[in-house]
């Protein structure tokens, strides 16, 4: 006997991303013991229950009228398990099946029995021809709601159409037809379910009403529903627009809004059914309107933004007023006053109601502003301070923060404190905060009583015979002889524990922790732990179904599932989670046919769905570019070339470019079925011209080895100062080194050739290197293991970089480089971080040829050398600046231009810290030292190494880091500021 609890674990892992899954394993591990138990009859009774339903669950061939006598417990009588298992036993007797389960579903109607009677069909996919043009696949599953693992069941199907049906029905497409067609398997059991949808035409809104308050609100709530600012909030609403559900929500929650801003604060906005007309296509809408009494809320003694009022108060959120939403909204207005430094505000609520009108009023007496001056912890003999600061979100003033401290944040750090100890083993300590008030400074005491420690006197594991105590607590347990006893601690240990078993294919597996206290000491413990294994479940055989296009070779190699290994759920997971991140696939499923109850071996479907092919997106607009007057970013950029600065009022040509623009790209995903992409993409105007063709192999040639194929031509005169052809072609495979993905090797070829013509910048480039050809091969070897890239906390990011580009493959120049780089993180507090980068590169020629200078190194700016500006350290040359070609009387403008060198040295290091004036605020101080070297030497690295020290804000953001950092060069360049300032997104490094 088995009962579909079993299933809320199944449910639980599809709802998760893959990496959350991985990451909850041990829960889950936990969780499905615990669902286990249930399972049995002693877990479970139903006992006495009404049933609702009976139905004899078989494979589509047979005809299950011939059972139903056998079947004892009976529609409509109380559940008895002695007729449920009599009923067993006779479908058990007849000799016809392996195997009879039973699923109880509780329903409100009384529950709900299947005798499945095995062996069963069970379901392989479900597809949706004609409606997943419109809606994501895996929205449709849901609808359907058919679990993996039950049998197939015609009525269940039926349901499923009709859900179907309503849920297009609700989409706008009330025309909607759904027709459900099954083909079995009989190979492997299985039923293919296909629902083919006609969506036939979208409706639109018809007649738009409002029924419930008096007509002059009703004029005014349609007047709302057509503004600008309904159009905002997407919930304008008109006759002739397309029917759409997200729209209808906004409307009724825009209508609730409008209410509440009118002091209708109880109201209710209810959506009736809409009126469909298929002869016009149009549905009519009708909001059900209750107008509740008139709030009017008021503060008084202090000031309160309205804005900030409605994030506090509840009543606002909830749309109702009763005494206990208006007892919160007091908490809250002491929360937010005390954060603000008045820690002894005081707030007085008035409430009165009556039929019509409700009045409800904050007295607010804020008292003196406060500064907390120290927040200090006593009675810690276990713990130093240090380990219990992170526990206290009561906080000391610093800088121009008066601290933070209100009675949320002090219960908040008292019960921080207790569990903190009470995982420790200390369940009897006590936490008593103690607040002086010595105006206007605030000192916060947390007075610890840790009481006696409880630890385990002797500990005990029984029961695991197939799998040794050091393979199933790879990293120690927590609980054992001499050490704290907490149920914390015990929970760590179960979760490892079962989520071992897990891995190594013993679903089955149950885990019971037995306490006992010693007599005449309660703090010191026995601990067992039992454990019944059950047996080994392995995979009897892999069935993948699903695929059409696909390499059945592709999704075997991802899935890494084979027949005679255990049942692991972190491979299941694995293979489901690889299969996904291939792209090509909207929906995956690895897991057993059936659930797991007491069968040694079962088969694993491989379960997936093809995602779109094709994909074409597009755009055309009107481009009219001014080319005249002042360059409006005052910087110059070349491709493949260093960005150069010009005067702030260099001028060119006046001339005015009109040109329509347009851009397509097409993708086709899965290309031979082995999940390759390729991608073209056409960029035009009459300043700028540009195709891309690329293609990407997750495998290449079967291999655990993914490359890019890439070509792009391009012709720009978008820039008055050149004319630029630049055409590129790129060759490159790349290999993961470990199973964590943290090393990565590149095998890399390219081709790149660029011409500059037209040029008005004078002296800048060699005329040798103005048509340039590179041809050349490079490895790179990639390590990285910070936690986050964009605001690192710890990890390292290592690179290493060689490449050479010989006339043989058809360059100009014969130029070899090299470049590595190393940053590492450390965080040395919680609240400090220390991040260094260093940055090695070397570029020569051979044979007799030299560098070009595209290949030269060029640095300074945010990113590498904050005391020189853009691409402005190193060796430094004059440039003429024309605005006619070929007119020299027009070359009047000098600039100072950098000349690159053939290597380069970088050294950052910087402290990361908190400010505590805002969330979110951090600083920095730096040094970044190094410089760009004309030629490869020692003689010079120190003569002309540069200094820069500086400081810089950080500013967090969804995004990224939000930076702003002030270098000053300590080693300043003739021409160039010493002082730079710079504002970006991300850290420097």
């Amino acid at each position: 006997m088995h009962t579909r609890s079993g299933l809320m674990c199944k449910r639980f892992r599809r709802s998760f991303p893959w990496y959350l899954q991985l990451a909850t394993l041990p829960i889950m591990a936990m969780a499905t013991s615990l669902l286990r138990a249930q399972q049995t009859p002693p877990g479970v009774s139903y006992e006495g229950q009404p049933v609702g339903a009976v139905d004899l669950v078989a494979r589509p061939t047979m005809n299950v009228d011939t059972y139903r006598p056998l079947l004892l417990q009976q529609t409509g009588k109380p559940y008895s398990n002695e007729q449920v298992q009599k009923s067993i036993a006779a479908l058990q007797a007849t000799g016809q099946f392996s195997k009879v389960d039973l699923d109880v579903t509780p329903d409100p109607g009384g529950l709900r029995l299947e005798f499945i009677l095995q062996p069963a069909y069970y379901l392989a996919v479900l597809n949706f021809p004609g409606a997943t043009q419109v809606f994501a696949y895996s929205q449709l599953l849901q609808v359907v709601n058919y679990p993996n693992q039950e049998p197939y069941e015609k009525s269940r199907v039926d349901e499923g159409a009709s859900a179907l049906k309503r849920f297009f029905a609700r989409g706008g497409y009330f025309t909607a037809e759904v027709q459900p067609d099954t083909a079995l398997d009989h190979e492997h059991q299985l039923a293919t379910v296909t629902y083919h949808v006609a969506l036939g035409r979208r409706a639109r809104f018809g007649q738009i009403q409002i029924a419930g308050p008096p007509a002059t609100e009703i004029d005014h709530l349609m007047r709302a529903l057509r503004s600008v600012r309904a159009r905002l909030h997407g919930a304008n609403m008109k006759p002739g627009l397309r029917y759409d559900p997200q729209r209808l929500h906004a409307a009724v929650a825009f209508l609730q809004r409008d209410l509440g801003n009118q002091n209708y604060l109880a109201s209710q906005v209810r959506l009736a059914p809409p009126q469909y007309d298929p002869e016009s296509n149009r549905a009519s809408v009708l909001f059900q309107v209750t107008i509740g009494p008139t709030v009017v809320v008021s503060v008084t003694g202090a000031r309160v933004s309205k804005r900030t009022l409605k994030n506090l108060l509840p009543i606002y959120q909830e749309n109702a007023v009763d005494l206990d939403l208006v007892t919160e909204g007091r908490r809250n207005l002491v929360s937010y006053f005390q954060a603000k430094g008045y820690f002894d505000a005081t707030v007085t609520p008035d409430f009165k109601r009556d039929d019509a009108r409700t009045t409800l009023g904050y007295t607010i007496v804020r008292e003196n502003k406060h500064r907390v001056e120290t927040v200090a912890i006593t009675g810690n003999r276990h713990f130093d301070q240090s380990d219990l600061e992170g526990q206290i979100l009561v906080k000391k003033a610093r800088f121009f923060s008066r601290g933070k401290f209100s009675q949320d944040l002090l219960n908040t750090s008292v019960t921080n404190l207790q569990a903190f100890y009470g995982n420790a083993g200390f369940a009897d300590v006590r936490v008593v905060p103690r607040v002086v008030d010595h105006e206007p400074k605030v000192d916060v005491t947390f007075d610890i009583t840790e009481g006696p420690q409880t630890v385990v006197d002797a500990f005990k594991i029984e029961g695991n015979a197939r799998e040794a105590l050091s393979a199933l607590a790879p990293y120690g347990l927590k609980i054992k002889r001499g050490q704290p006893y907490s149920a914390y601690r015990l929970d760590q240990d179960r979760n490892q524990i079962v989520s071992v078993y897990l891995n190594e294919g013993y679903p089955n597996a149950t885990f019971r922790a037995t306490v006992n206290r010693l007599p005449g000491d309660s703090h010191r413990v026995t601990v067992l732990y039992s454990i019944q294994e059950g047996p080994r479940v392995s995979i009897s055989q892999v069935t993948y179904v699903g695929q059409q296009r696909t390499a059945r070779q592709l999704i075997e190699r991802t899935a890494n599932i084979r027949a005679g290994q255990g049942m692991s759920e972190g491979d299941l997971l694995a293979g489901e989670s690889g299969l996904y991140n291939l792209g090509i696939f909207d929906w995956t499923d690895v897991s057993p046919r059936r659930q797991i109850t007491d069968q040694k071996s079962e088969e694993v479907l491989v379960r997936v769905h093809e995602a779109k092919r094709n994909s074409l997106t597009y755009g055309v607009g009107f481009e009219s570019t001014p080319r005249s007057g002042s360059l409006s970013t005052g910087v110059l950029i070349l491709p493949g070339l260093p960005t150069v600065g010009l005067p702030p009022k260099f001028t060119v040509i006046e001339k005015t470019i009109l040109s329509p623009q347009g851009s397509i790209e097409y993708s086709r995903l899965n290309m031979r079925g082995r999940a390759e992409t390729a991608s073209v993409s056409l960029l035009a105007s009459s300043l700028d011209q540009k195709a891309t063709l690329s293609y990407t192999e997750p495998h290449f040639f079967g291999l655990n080895w993914s490359a890019l194929t890439s070509v792009s031509a391009e012709r720009t005169t978008q820039n008055p100062l050149f004319t630029a052809r630049v055409g590129q072609a790129s060759f490159q495979l790349e290999k993961v080194l470990d199973s964590g993905k943290t090393k990565r090797l590149q095998l890399r070829y390219n081709y790149h050739r660029t011409s500059l013509t037209d040029l008005l910048i004078l002296g800048f480039i060699p005329p040798q290197d103005t048509n340039v050809q590179l041809s050349g091969v490079s490895a790179a070897v990639i390590r990285d293991t910070r936690d986050k890239p964009l605001d690192a906390h710890k990890g390292v990011f290592q690179t290493v970089n060689f490449g050479v580009s010989p006339k043989a493959f058809g360059s100009t120049d014969n130029v070899m480089r090299f470049f590595g780089q190393t940053s590492y993180y450390w965080q040395l507090k919680p609240w400090m971080v220390w991040a260094n980068n260093v940055r090695l590169g070397l570029v020569s020629s051979f044979g007799g040829s030299h560098v070009p200078f595209s290949e030269q190194f060029f640095s300074g700016g945010a990113d590498s050398l904050r005391g020189f500006p853009l691409n402005g350290a190193g060796p430094q040359g004059d440039a003429t600046l024309c605005t006619e070609l070929n007119v020299p009387s027009s070359c009047t403008a000098s600039i100072t231009v950098p000349e690159g060198g053939r290597q380069l040295f970088i050294f950052n290091t910087e402290g990361r810290f908190p400010i505590p004036l805002k969330d979110g605020l951090g600083g920095t101080l730096f040094y970044d030292g190094g410089n760009v070297y004309r030629a490869i030497n020692v003689s010079h690295f120190f003569t002309d190494y540069s200094n820069t020290v500086g400081i810089g804000l950080r500013y967090q953001t969804p995004v990224g880091p939000i930076r702003v950092d002030l270098g000053r060069n300590l080693n300043p360049v003739p021409g160039l500021k010493s002082t730079q300032l710079f504002i970006t997104l991300g850290q420097s490094f």
